[in-house]
């Protein structure tokens, strides 16, 4: 079964200057997800991001690893404060 975790940014004052941290978030993310393989983000969805960002994770026993990286990568890109996650369990 495959999982979803959607990533949900609550854009303060200064919104342009966190959606460009958002969509280089983003791209960090891609690059990522693809060199470990148990992830995936589409790059439109990236470049297109304002306040959301959804990533697919191919294993259940994933999901916890995937969210972590998530967790680290919003930490170094200063994210964390306005970021929240949830896990969303897709039907195939």
């Amino acid at each position: 079964m495959a999982w979803r975790i959607v990533i949900d940014f609550t854009l303060g004052p200064t919104r342009a200057s966190d959606i460009h941290r958002i969509r280089n978030f983003g791209e960090e993310l891609y690059r990522c997800s693809g060199r470990d393989g148990w992830a995936s983000i589409s790059l439109a969805d990236v470049d297109g991001a304002t306040n959301q960002l959804s990533v697919s994770v191919r294993s259940s026993r994933r999901v916890r690893r995937v969210a972590q990286m998530i967790d680290k990568l919003l930490a170094q890109h200063l994210l964390k404060d306005i970021a929240h996650l949830s896990r969303v369990n897709q039907p195939e």
